[in-house]
């Protein structure tokens, strides 16, 4: 499961809005914060409680997210905004941006859930055993709520706001925040709203421009789709190289694809089944001969190659040099990425 670098964006406004020291923050998790390509990046999900306990270590702050959501910018010029924007009214338009959540995260579930003359926004984790993490909550709440003022021009504001998490700031903070009670330890973290809502007419409503959002939304979250494809397909390369060679219709089967589907999923995204084995071999030789001691005789194994020659001739394809030249330049107390492939 992953969440978009969009997510990410958001928070980051924020920290640096907010004057933390962003740069340490990055550092400890590994990052330069200036080379950060933020919309590009979908990170593994449980990188998140990594990133909020970097956030808390750095800050001393165990109630960061709190602190930080009036320093959010408003999520602003992706898709599913637009889509809000020209629909009809506000709940065709939430009815429409949640059918392609996976664009920010797929795994957080958002959903509009009617209650008598109210109607909730839910919070939830797509894992059942992951609950959301508690500043992840918080924010992305306040974003939520920001957000439905926004393309209501404020003419909606929450009843109530439920957060799973227990505070560790007084509730009087937060209800400021959120303008409105926060009850804490709740069983589904929710945003509640008059249901009155749902019916409010959008002055940008466009049918044409929806019809355009709606297919740019599509071809995105397709994108994504292959994108995902192609994790599946190095995944089961990384289980099956080490004892036998992957053939298209073996990872077809196990990925429970049509070859003739996989084939054709695999030339949309721009590349090709052998592409992909040889970029994984290259990348898997490359890391062996680096960072571990095995023999190159063995490499060639775990690579999937059957003889040592057919290796050495494709590790010379790819990287102008012998597998025996590239271990001895990686080891080079120089060496950076710039002087070795």
């Amino acid at each position: 499961m992953r969440d978009s670098g969009q997510m990410l964006q958001v928070v980051h406004g924020g920290m640096v809005k907010a004057g933390l020291d962003v740069q340490k923050i990055y550092g400890r998790l590994g990052y330069d914060a200036e080379q950060l390509p933020l919309r590009e990046l979908r990170t593994a999900h449980q990188m998140q409680t990594f990133f909020w306990e970097t956030v808390e270590a750095v800050t001393g702050d165990r109630e960061i997210g709190l602190h930080l959501c009036p320093h959010l910018p408003l999520y602003r010029g992706e898709v599913l905004e637009y889509l809000l924007f020209s629909s009809r009214t506000f709940g065709e338009g939430v009815s429409r941006a949640l059918k392609y959540l996976r664009l920010i995260s797929d795994a957080l579930h958002i959903r509009l859930v009617r209650e008598g003359g109210t109607v909730s926004i839910h919070l939830t984790s797509a894992a059942l055993d992951a609950p959301v993490q508690r500043h992840t909550e918080i924010c992305m709440l306040y974003e939520l709520v920001q957000l439905v003022r926004d393309v209501t021009e404020q003419n909606f504001k929450p009843l109530e706001v439920s957060l799973s998490c227990a505070a560790r700031a007084p509730a009087a903070e937060f209800e400021q925040l959120f303008g409105c009670p926060v009850r804490f330890s709740a069983d589904i973290a929710k945003a509640r709203f008059d249901i009155a809502v749902l019916d409010y007419r959008s002055p940008h409503w466009d049918p044409d421009l929806l019809q355009l959002h709606e297919e740019f939304a599509a071809k995105r979250l397709s994108k994504i789709e292959r994108q995902d494809l192609i994790e599946r397909i190095r995944a089961v390369f990384s289980r099956r190289l080490e004892i036998e060679q992957c053939e298209l219709e073996d990872v077809a089967r196990e990925l429970g694809l049509p070859p003739r589907r996989l084939r054709f999923e695999l030339t949309r995204a721009g590349t090709s089944f052998s592409q992909l084995r040889s970029d994984f071999r290259f990348a898997l030789a490359k890391r062996l001969l680096a960072q571990s001691e095995e023999p190159i005789e063995n490499i060639v194994y775990l690579t999937g190659f059957s003889e040592p020659s057919t290796f050495y001739r494709a590790f010379k394809r790819w990287a102008s040099m012998t597998p025996l030249q590239y271990r001895e330049l990686r080891r080079r107390p120089s060496v950076t990425e710039a002087t070795a492939p």
